[in-house]
């Protein structure tokens, strides 16, 4: 019995001692008040890092008993928020009555940021960060207070930094407030659906118009908006540009040129703050010029510089580059015979006109070499079509001695190829050639199949055949040939010379 008494008295001991150290486990794990910041971001290569502001107790979600945290330089904070130009912290003497002010800003007020942006310079260095690579960013920390929460790493070019964070920490989860803007171009009435690939004449309007969306500029205090475009040398830059935000006409923009690139700075953008997510179109126009007969395409590019740091003003992203596409075709003439051993000769000196249909039209093709431009002009008939070649107001253009002679700088579509004169010996072409030119594009705005190949210097070119039949010798029946007439003369030739040799002999006899 002594003994079984013993064992309780030892048993129950040890139950107090355990009692006694899980107690005092669970107060020393309180007393750490380690807690979790989770930081959610729908973007991967960021990098957070959590500075403590106040340091106090948490209670239901308040915290109490406030003084400057391990991640401030309090005395230079509170110097700095009380020189503020009519500042609401200037009768504050700690960081319990400035917590007593913040009280009174609403979540995400403009004061709140800028008290973030104010706390963002006195920062003691004394921190935690984030290590994951990817979202979601988990933020170990010691000790309850009120902590700011910096997007610390560096930011990639088309991406953007969130604004700081402030929360009062047990274990919580807050969401990065960044956004990235994007614009995008097509062109206005493209050949095809994605509008980024058409053709057409040279000499010619093309539309084009950017899109984007008035970007959230939470934490912002400025914004830059800056659209840079880049035209290849084929295309010439009217300066007609026109900006709608939400439907409505904007002019707070400027617009300088550099050579064949243009910038349009948006100016005080931060004033559109309100219009978040609304809609920004920019159309403006460009000439094809003479420039694109000697190249396969013409490429026009843009892309958006804005600001990406709300708390570095200096700090610019830049989305990547969209482009747009356009072309134009050449149809080129191969005059030829059939000569002997079914060989193919070269013929010089035939002329052609070119002309398209319109409502039953005859629009014939005219290059204006004044104005660097393909022209269609309507003419009724032949006469009309002889006058106008005559006088130089529609192009005829003459084969050479390799029988080729081309029409340049053209839309795809339906052409016809008149023979106005024939070379020598051959017959005139009695039909209109027909040609057809047309184009398939990718989805990125490049042709990936036409009816016209793209040659050894870049151009698009329909190379168009072109037969002529000489001129024919006719056999005849019923006629004498000419042997008759070979005789007849022969006769004649003889009967001359006996004559004159017997006047000779008749003169000597008398």
């Amino acid at each position: 019995k002594t003994k079984m008494k013993q064992i309780k008295k030892i048993t129950g001991v040890l139950l107090i001692l355990a009692m006694i150290f899980t107690m005092s486990a669970t107060a020393f794990a309180a007393n750490t008040n380690a807690h979790t910041i989770t930081i959610t971001n729908d973007k991967a290569g960021h990098a957070y890092t959590a500075y403590q502001v106040f340091k106090g107790d948490i209670s239901n979600g308040k915290l109490t008993n406030i003084e400057w945290g391990s991640g401030v330089n309090g005395a230079d904070l509170l110097a700095s928020l009380k020189g503020l130009s009519g500042s609401p912290y200037a009768s504050c003497i700690s960081a319990e009555e400035v917590a007593d002010v913040l009280m009174g800003f609403g979540n995400d007020s403009a004061e709140l940021d800028e008290f973030a942006k104010i706390v963002g310079e006195h920062l003691s260095g004394t921190c935690n960060s984030s290590t994951e690579t990817a979202s979601s960013y988990t933020i170990n920390v010691t000790g309850d207070g009120y902590y700011l929460v910096k997007d610390s790493g560096a930011i990639a070019e088309n991406d953007a930094a969130t604004k700081y964070i402030l929360k009062v920490v047990e274990n919580v989860t807050v969401a990065a407030k960044s956004e990235v803007p994007s614009i995008d171009k097509i062109i206005v009435d493209a050949d095809d659906t994605t509008g980024k690939g058409t053709a057409q004449d040279v000499g010619s309007s093309v539309s084009f118009k950017l899109t984007s969306a008035v970007p959230a500029m939470d934490g912002y205090s400025s914004y830059a908006y800056i659209v840079n475009d880049t035209l290849s040398a084929g295309l010439t830059f009217n300066n007609d540009v026109a900006v709608t935000i939400d439907g409505t006409e904007y002019t707070g923009f400027t617009v300088d040129q550099n050579g064949q690139s243009f910038t349009i700075t948006f100016k005080n953008f931060i004033d559109q703050k309100t219009n978040a997510g609304k809609d920004i179109v920019i159309t403006y126009t460009a000439t094809l010029n003479e420039g694109a007969l000697a190249t396969a395409k013409e490429t026009n590019t843009v892309n958006l510089e804005y600001s990406n740091d709300p708390n570095n003003s200096a700090s610019m992203g830049k989305t990547p580059d969209k482009t747009v596409y356009v072309y134009d075709f050449d149809i080129v003439i191969d005059k030829w015979a059939e000569g002997e051993n079914n060989t193919k000769e070269k013929l010089a000196n035939a002329k052609f006109v070119l002309y398209k249909t319109d409502n039953n039209k005859n629009l014939y093709y005219f290059y204006n070499k004044t104005d660097k431009k393909v022209q269609w002009v309507e003419l009724a008939d032949d006469a009309a079509v002889a006058a106008a070649i005559t006088a130089g107001t529609i192009t005829q253009v003459t084969t050479d001695a390799n029988g080729a002679a081309k029409f340049q700088g053209l839309d795809s579509g339906t052409y016809y190829l008149h023979e106005t004169e024939a070379p020598a010996g051959y017959n005139l072409l009695k039909r209109d050639v027909e040609i057809t030119i047309t184009a398939t594009y990718g989805t990125d705005g490049q042709i990936v199949s036409c009816t016209a190949a793209s040659t050894a210097d870049g151009q698009y070119q329909k190379d168009q055949p072109i037969e002529n039949k000489s001129g024919t010798l006719l056999p005849s029946t019923g006629g004498i040939g000419t042997t008759i007439f070979y005789i007849a003369g022969a006769v004649l030739v003889i009967a001359a010379g006996v004559l004159l040799v017997t006047r000779r002999r008749m003169n000597k006899n008398k």
